[in-house]
């Protein structure tokens, strides 16, 4: 089984708003037991290009989904592996998702996507814990367990120590 290496991430505006990308589920994606709807909400992220370390890519995605690259970076928060179906293929996933701060919410931008991703993105939100904890039974977030993984980042003080957290798709945080 092949591995796919993704960096996500976790970007937090001065009002501790997390920004999450809206995607269309285009079923190339199957994670077992955990089905998405047709729109779902995930952090800034996609997969690693050759030569590319994780926290190389983590800036390259923000730059191409958001077009911000003033932010502070923090640590790997957290880490996700599962077994899923990409293409039809079986394929191990794992990710990690690095903590950011910007300064400029207002200036997220769609004008770096790649053509690809135009059509797979539908839009952008700031959102605050509260309005998560209230979407999670109307939206589909990812990771799973969102509003209580970021819960734990602000409990921080927005500036988590030691090692990232280690998560499973479709399973709840513990």
């Amino acid at each position: 089984m092949r591995t796919r290496r993704g960096a996500r991430v976790v970007l937090l505006d001065q009002d501790d708003r997390i920004l999450l990308i809206q995607h269309r589920n285009d079923g190339a994606v199957v994670v077992p037991g955990s089905p998405v709807r047709e729109l779902f909400w995930v952090p800034p992220g996609g997969g690693l290009e050759e030569g590319e370390d994780f926290p190389r890519a983590a800036r390259r995605e923000l730059l191409e989904e958001t077009g911000l690259t003033e932010v502070e970076w923090g640590p790997c928060v957290w880490t996700l592996d599962a077994d899923v179906r990409r293409g039809g293929e079986p394929v191990h996933m794992h990710e990690r998702y690095f903590l950011a701060r910007t300064r400029h919410p207002e200036t997220v931008t769609r004008a770096y996507l790649e053509p690809g991703e135009r059509q797979g993105i539908a839009g952008h939100r700031w959102w605050s814990l509260a309005e998560l904890v209230a979407a999670e039974a109307t939206e589909t977030l990812r990771p799973v367990g969102l509003p209580e993984l970021l819960a734990d980042v602000l409990a921080a003080g927005g500036r988590p120590t030691g090692e990232p957290r280690a998560l499973h798709a479709g399973r709840r945080p513990r």
